[in-house]
């Protein structure tokens, strides 16, 4: 059975998809949501978010988050959430790099923590590109 999910970003519905399961990252391990579920709220690791949309599975790179699930209906907010089909592993890349470089300038505590940040993100890119894509999935 399928439920509806929306991906959302401080943008917007980045995407609204009906899967059959979510498998989610959280912080005590990577946890799965199918149909009837219980109402649940969860906040979210930085990771990939696996969805099954009609008998094919899909990944969404996201930065953290939380998720809300009720009545058949998930609800995924975070930062940014990126297909992994439309990542560039470039451009993730080249934006590592720049953060790096600002984290061996940084001289005060947050501006460290806001790097370390953005290259957790960027890293995530990368790895999710390398490991679903290679593998010839999505």
């Amino acid at each position: 059975m399928e439920f509806k999910t929306d991906l959302i970003t401080y943008n917007g519905v980045y995407r609204t998809v009906m899967t059959e399961k979510l498998n989610l990252p959280t912080s005590e391990g990577r946890r799965t949501i199918l149909a009837n579920h219980m109402p649940i709220m969860m906040p979210l690791q930085v990771g990939v978010i696996e969805t099954e949309e009609g008998g094919v599975l899909k990944h969404y790179a996201v930065n953290g988050g939380v998720m809300y699930f009720n009545d058949n209906v998930a609800e995924i907010v975070a930062d940014s959430i990126v297909d992994v089909q439309e990542i560039d592993i470039e451009e993730a890349e080249k934006e590592k790099a720049k953060e790096e470089e600002k984290l061996s300038k940084a001289r005060r505590e947050n501006e460290k923590i806001r790097a370390l940040n953005k290259i957790e993100v960027a890293e995530n890119l990368i790895k999710a590109k390398q490991k679903y894509m290679e593998n010839g999935n999505s």
